[in-house]
C-alpha cells in the first residue's frame, strides 16, 4: 500500500515536470519550499527521494541537478567551512537532501556554495573565489543553459541569479567585499580569501517591494515562464536561466537601479 502511494506520487511528479518543459539530458537548478507536500501520506525522506527520482527518470544519467548549499550564517564568524560537513543554512530539506547525495559535488565558497550531481557537477570543482560573476557557479549554469525549477515559492522571491547579473553589470550600490575565512579540508584549517557582492552601508538602499516581479512579468509575457500544480497544492515553476538573463539584462541597461524601489539618495559610492 505504501509503495503504491509512493509510486503514484512519483508518477504525478514526473507529469508535473514534463508539463513545465523538463527534458532528457537537461541541467537543472532546483530550489524552493516543498512544505505543501506535508499533506501527502508519504514519509518525509521518501517525498524527497521521489521528487528527485522523478526528475532523474526524465533527464536520465546524462542530465545534472544543482541546488543551493549556501551557509551565510558563517559570514563574519570564526567557524571553519568544510565542503562535505558544513550543512546548508535555511535552504530547506530538499537542498540538504541533494547536498548529501553520494555522488554530489560542492563549489568551494564558505558563504554561497552550490551542490550538484550528474556528469556536469564536476565543473563545481573549478570555480572562482567570488560567489557571483565570471567563473562562478552561476556562470557555469548559464553556460550549461540550465533550467531553474522553483517549488512552492514564486521565482521572483527566489532567484539568486539576479545577484550574478548585478555583479556582471557592475551596479553602483554593491561592492566586492573580501573575506578571509577558515577552510577545513579534514586535515587542517587554512584561512583563504573569498569575495561577495554586498550592499554599501550608510545608504538608503531599498529593494523593490515587488521584488523581481517586473522581470518575471516580462519573462511570462514572452512565454518563457512555465507553471504547474501538484495535487498536494504545491506549485512548481520553471524557466531557462539564460532566458531570464536575456530578459533582465536590458532592464539594467535602461536603469541600473532597476532592482531597487528607487535610486538611493544617500550614495557613499558617489563621492
Amino acid at each position: 500500500m505504501v509503495s503504491d502511494i509512493f509510486e503514484k506520487y512519483k508518477s504525478d511528479m514526473r507529469d508535473c515536470y514534463k508539463s513545465i518543459g523538463v527534458k532528457r539530458g537537461e541541467n537543472l537548478y532546483i530550489t524552493g519550499n516543498i512544505s505543501k507536500l506535508g499533506r501527502l501520506r508519504v514519509p518525509k525522506n521518501e517525498k524527497l527521494r521521489g521528487l528527485y527520482e522523478a526528475l532523474r527518470e526524465i533527464i536520465s544519467n546524462k542530465g545534472s541537478v544543482f541546488s543551493p548549499a549556501a551557509s551565510m550564517n558563517l559570514c563574519n564568524t570564526d567557524i571553519p567551512f568544510n565542503l562535505k560537513e558544513t550543512p546548508s543554512h535555511e535552504m530547506g530539506p530538499l537542498a540538504e537532501y541533494l547536498r548529501l547525495l553520494p555522488d554530489a559535488y560542492r563549489s568551494l565558497h564558505p558563504f554561497w556554495s552550490i551542490s550538484g550531481s550528474g556528469p556536469n557537477a564536476k565543473l563545481l570543482q573549478t570555480v572562482s573565489k567570488h560567489a557571483y560573476g565570471i567563473g562562478s557557479p552561476w556562470s557555469i549554469l548559464l553556460d550549461l543553459n540550465a533550467r531553474q525549477i522553483n517549488f512552492g515559492l514564486h521565482p521572483s522571491k527566489a532567484v539568486t541569479l539576479i545577484h550574478h547579473i548585478e555583479t556582471l553589470v557592475g551596479v553602483p550600490y554593491r561592492y566586492n567585499k573580501e573575506f578571509l575565512h577558515l577552510i577545513d579540508d579534514g586535515k587542517e584549517s587554512i584561512k583563504r580569501n573569498f569575495y561577495l557582492s554586498v550592499f554599501y552601508l550608510n545608504s538608503d538602499i531599498q529593494k523593490r517591494v515587488k521584488l523581481n516581479e517586473h522581470f518575471f512579468e516580462a519573462l511570462d509575457k514572452e512565454g518563457l515562464l512555465f507553471e504547474t500544480e501538484h495535487e498536494s497544492g504545491l506549485k512548481i515553476w520553471s524557466f531557462l536561466m539564460q532566458d531570464f538573463y536575456n530578459v533582465a539584462l536590458p532592464f539594467f541597461i535602461d536603469d541600473i537601479y532597476t532592482y531597487l524601489e528607487q535610486p538611493p539618495k544617500k550614495r557613499p559610492f558617489s563621492l
